[in-house]
């Protein structure tokens, strides 16, 4: 399944989520013995819109999604992913890509989830598969960008 940005999908059993990621971020979380995973897909980091598509309603609505499917909290793991900033060092302020990733480390650091795994920023976007039932990810950059 294809998660576009400001989407949440959740299962419970089996399921490959992809996305493609610039400066948005993807909050991979997952119980491994519950076999409940499930992503979101952001592309703001603070609350700006009435969607998924900042990092607070974003992670909100994964929590809640895994909650219904039975998910237990404390047994909970974090991969993320995403957060590139083209521009490098020459952006004149902090670029979007490491805001929307410093939104999701403090959201997880929040919740007590660890993260156990991540592939963010520099300058490539990413192509990422996530394997709800085991929490695997597999990740491709699709480019370098130039400053």
């Amino acid at each position: 399944m294809y998660l576009h940005p400001g989407r949440v999908a959740a299962f419970a059993g089996p399921a490959h989520l992809t996305a493609v990621l610039g400066s948005s971020v993807a909050v991979c979380l997952f119980d491994e013995r519950g076999g409940i995973g499930g992503m979101n897909h952001f592309v703001l980091p603070a609350e700006a819109t009435e969607s998924a598509r900042d990092a607070g309603r974003a992670f909100d609505a994964l929590l809640g999604t895994l909650d219904r499917l039975g998910a237990h909290r404390p047994a909970l793991r974090a991969k993320l992913f995403g957060g590139a900033w083209p521009l490098g060092v020459y952006a004149a302020e902090p670029p979007l890509g490491l805001r929307n990733v410093q939104a999701a480390r403090a959201l997880l650091a929040r919740h007590r989830i660890p993260l156990v795994a991540e592939d963010v920023g520099e300058m490539y976007a990413r192509k990422l598969v996530f394997d709800t039932d085991g929490g695997a990810a597999f990740v491709r950059r699709l480019g370098q960008g130039r400053p």
